[in-house]
């Protein structure tokens, strides 16, 4: 049976836009944001998540819990919260607006819940004080992505001893990444290095959060280093090939593993 594990991040609807003339263009509304995208994949194979995070009381919000609970998510650590519900608007896969909405407030953390779990996920679409108090109070081990947004420095790593944190090359210039995302060119882990397949993919939105959420999997299943990170570039390189939107890639996510060569019984 796989570990019980605590996701801390953001919620937002995400709006995809496909295509260069208004009448014939393909728009796509989904459920999104980092810190979700990681726990359902989480969820997707197999582990049990306890998933933190906020939405608005607002339309978006409704929407974001009820498509969870119709996909068998579970939702009782989503707080519902004054204000909108955070939102992401991209344009042939490349972002062009962002509203942070409710993910700009404090995360409610269930501890007691959360005492339970051996390991967690956090990532910087929350506040930086919720990340901070997190890492003080939380027993287990953490992995860390420090995207999507800059607001970490090394000094994070002092409060918390068991932390691997995870980042893309921009992200690493100025903070000391244990895992270090390089898109088309693979992924290192400090000497380990496992070269992608340099092709520029046209679906890459979510591909950083399934390269996390397989890297876990392999990580927590016992296997070596060079097993997690050589599955996590080859699984998120497969996801940006055919699957548009962020939640399709993690809903894919067992079977894109399943012809990694994976066995997801165990």
């Amino acid at each position: 049976m796989n570990p019980k594990i605590a996701v801390v991040g953001g919620s937002f609807i995400d709006i995809y836009i496909y295509g260069d003339e208004p009448h014939r263009c393909e728009i796509l509304e989904e459920c999104g944001g980092s810190g979700f995208n990681v726990a359902f994949a989480l969820h997707r194979l197999r582990f049990e998540v306890l998933f933190f995070s906020n939405v608005g009381e607002d339309h978006r919000g409704t929407f974001f819990l009820s498509k969870l609970q119709q996909l068998g998510f579970d939702t009782s650590h989503i707080k519902r919260k004054s204000g909108e519900t955070a939102l992401h608007i991209s344009f042939n896969d490349k972002t062009i607006a962002v509203k942070r909405g409710v993910n700009d407030l404090d995360v409610d953390i269930d501890w007691d819940a959360v005492c339970e779990c051996s390991f967690a996920f956090i990532n910087t679409e929350i506040p930086r004080r919720t990340i901070e108090r997190f890492l003080k109070n939380f027993h287990g081990k953490v992995f860390l992505d420090a995207g999507p947004r800059r607001i970490l420095s090394d000094y994070i790593r002092s409060l918390h001893k068991d932390l691997i944190l995870i980042g893309n090359e921009s992200q690493c210039e100025t903070l000391t990444c244990d895992v270090v995302k390089m898109g088309p060119r693979g992924a290192r882990w400090k000497e380990l290095y496992i070269a992608g397949d340099g092709s520029v993919h046209p679906y890459t939105t979510g591909c950083g959060d399934v390269f996390d959420a397989v890297l876990i999997f392999y990580l927590l299943k016992g296997e070596e280093r060079m097993v997690a990170l050589e599955r996590a570039v080859k699984v998120s390189q497969e996801a940006s090939k055919s699957f548009k939107s962020a939640l399709a890639k993690a809903q894919a996510v067992a079977d894109l593993l399943k012809g990694a060569g994976s066995d997801l019984s165990t």
